[in-house]
């Protein structure tokens, strides 16, 4: 059974939900992301309702059970966003995402920083997106944001990690997401630096919705990595550390 820590089931079809639990994947984390840029900042309230009651029940039925997070992606600003951190400030929660930086803007920096703020004070797990573009810079950004807030290492995972950002997340002792993708990491890539780092930090999965996905890839690079380095490592960043990371 695996876990894929990072995708949008809004953007599968039904059919699609059904193959990744025949593929094994019986467990998925289903991040907030609207597609268009919000007018108004009530859309971003119903799109988590729409993940926490309806679309946990849409997974189940085809048989993936899936855990909702919720939060404002840097590329889903609405106007008033203040209307929207007061909605995360008073719910109950099992993570915020994605959220992070696309731009660096200052508006990106605040609203990251503002859920930063709620996460850590409510102690809820922040799964946090790095952009395809300059993703180094963004990266660092984040990075920087996280340590003057002393934000906890057990409650971030970087996502979108790949080999020009590894070793300065690696370095900062934040979990790190694999996408596994074609054009972000293959699942030779994902085996590889499993065997090279160990599987203690790490988690896959395939941000699969709203695009021409491939939508199996955790369970294809957790044989990479069962064949590569070890059943014990794939049993690590194929389910287990999510579920750590999760609480669950």
């Amino acid at each position: 059974m695996y876990f894929d820590s990072h995708l949008h089931t809004e953007g599968l079809g039904f059919s699609d939900l059904k193959k990744l639990s025949e593929a094994g994947i019986k467990e998925v984390c289903s991040l907030a992301f609207f597609p268009i840029e919000p007018k108004f900042p009530q859309t971003m309230v119903d799109l988590f309702r729409k993940l926490t009651e309806f679309e946990t029940l849409r997974c189940e039925a085809a048989g993936v059970k899936m855990y909702p997070a919720v939060g404002i992606h840097p590329r889903c600003i609405p106007p008033d966003y203040g209307f929207v951190m007061k909605h995360l400030e008073e719910g109950e929660w099992l993570a915020f995402g994605e959220i992070g930086l696309e731009n660096v803007t200052k508006e990106e920096i605040e609203v990251l920083t503002s859920q930063l703020e709620i996460a850590k004070e409510r102690d809820i797990p922040c799964i946090i997106h790095t952009p395809r573009g300059n993703k180094k810079s963004a990266t660092e950004k984040t990075l920087e944001i996280l340590e003057k807030l002393d934000f906890p290492v057990e409650l971030a995972v970087i996502d979108h990690v790949n080999f020009e950002t590894l070793d300065m997340v690696l370095r900062s002792g934040y979990w790190i997401g694999l996408t596994v993708q074609p054009g972000k990491l293959s699942p030779d890539d994902a085996a590889r630096i499993v065997l090279e780092h160990g599987s203690e930090k790490f988690m896959l999965n395939s941000d699969a919705g709203y695009r021409d996905t491939e939508i199996t890839t955790v369970a294809e690079a957790a044989k990479k990595v069962m064949e590569v380095v070890g059943e014990k490592e794939m049993r690590s960043v194929a389910r287990d550390n999510a579920r750590k990371f999760l609480r669950l």
